[in-house]
């Protein structure tokens, strides 16, 4: 007896059977996804370390070898590779395919408290390391915010405003700004004159910080003198003098 001759002379069989399964596709259609952008997870960060002024080989040794021995002990890490170019580390950590987007948070929770256990070994002059852990957000919308004669202050004012505005609108889940720049003022000291009064840059760092805020040594630098009337001398450190309430991880 074949399928077809089984079919025919079991007709109310046949009949459930086929029902059974056009109520069941209905069914499964009307649960499926129909997001426009559907959630998905993405198992890899990135942790990008400043450190200005240092040679790949001098950023692999004080910086990128010790964050990733701190990386290591995490249980759920697959595995790791790093760059380590002048002034800049990067790391980039992916995570074993079996923890999902309920377990990630702790994780990634995890893995940060292990990079600020090991930043009091870091040397001086290296920047905080920018974790990057949300790869799976999609910006719907890029929208530009141009204002001729206008301040950037005056600019990014707007765009705050313009912020808070798109982040209570129903569906939008994030709202970032990029293009503002840090509030900072650069000081070019000459180390002939410091030398003169007794001070080191060291000293120069310290008096500049107990006015609040941060303040960075970025490097040497090459100054071009003017006719012989300029006071400073060619060869000149280049310092980050950063106000109290801004951001002072990165050089604008």
């Amino acid at each position: 007896m074949n399928l077809t001759e089984f079919s025919i002379n079991n007709r109310v069989f046949t009949y459930f059977v086929v029902a059974l399964f056009v109520v069941g596709g209905i069914a499964a259609f009307f649960q499926l996804g129909q997001l426009e952008d559907p959630d998905f997870t993405i198992k890899t960060a990135v942790i990008v370390t400043p450190y200005p002024g240092a040679t790949p080989q001098e950023v692999e040794l004080e910086v990128t070898d010790r964050i990733e021995k701190a990386i290591q002990e995490l249980p759920e890490l697959k595995h790791l590779y790093s760059i380590s170019r002048p002034g800049l580390s990067i790391i980039k950590v992916n995570i074993q395919q079996k923890y999902w987007s309920d377990t990630l948070p702790r994780v990634w929770l995890d893995m940060r408290k292990k990079i600020q256990d090991v930043m009091p070994l870091l040397p001086p002059g290296v920047g905080k390391p920018d974790v990057s852990d949300d790869f799976n957000f999609v910006y719907g919308f890029v929208l530009a915010l141009t204002g001729s004669g206008f301040s950037y202050k005056e600019m990014e004012d707007y765009a705050d405003e313009l912020k808070k505005e798109l982040s209570v609108v129903k569906g939008v889940a994030r709202v970032e700004l990029w293009g503002v720049q840090d509030k900072v003022v650069y000081i070019d000291a000459a180390e002939k004159q410091l030398a003169e009064r007794g001070l080191t840059a060291e000293n120069f760092i310290a008096t500049l910080a107990e006015y609040g805020g941060g303040c960075r040594l970025y490097g040497c630098r090459a100054a071009p003198l003017s006719g012989g009337s300029h006071r400073g001398v060619q060869l000149t450190r280049r310092y980050r003098r950063s106000l109290p309430a801004s951001n002072t991880d990165r050089p604008s």
